[in-house]
């Protein structure tokens, strides 16, 4: 989903920010917990080969498509997920977290609980190559 309205009060839906976030007290790990959950969630429509629309879930088929890929291809795909998918209190807790090694952490445990989702064993061919990069600002999306 991409945010095209440039007015300054437009909010996509389930994305308002709450009087006293609750996500104040989120630990790493809770972090981790909601942006798989978030990442889950997401849906892109699609056209079959019949011309017929159809709703995937984004991210898990970008797990399908690069879990062949990622332990052999050169130089190795990365896993892009967009900040503008993320919910409010989600972007709100990946900036509280001010250090990158902490924050590629996160993102990286959370891609890996996507592939253990939907079947794929990630943490011998995948985890240690998986790249996962967030592409849009967090700071700057609301």
């Amino acid at each position: 989903m991409s945010d095209t309205n440039s007015s300054s009060d437009y909010k996509m839906p389930d994305d308002k920010p709450a009087e006293s976030s609750d996500n104040e007290r989120w630990s790493p790990e809770a972090t981790i917990d909601e942006l798989q959950l978030n990442l889950a969630a997401v849906e892109e429509p699609v056209t079959n080969m019949n011309g017929k629309k159809l709703l995937i879930r984004k991210y898990q088929a970008q797990c399908v498509m690069l879990a062949p890929l990622i332990p052999i291809a050169e130089p190795v795909p990365e896993y892009l997920i967009q900040a503008s998918d993320l919910k409010f209190e989600v972007r709100q807790a990946l900036r509280k977290i001010h250090h990158p090694e902490l924050r590629r952490i996160v993102l990286h445990r959370a891609v890996l609980r996507l592939f253990e989702a939907i079947g794929i064993e990630p943490y011998l061919r995948i985890g240690r190559r998986l790249v996962v990069k967030l592409i849009g600002e967090i700071d700057n999306i609301w």
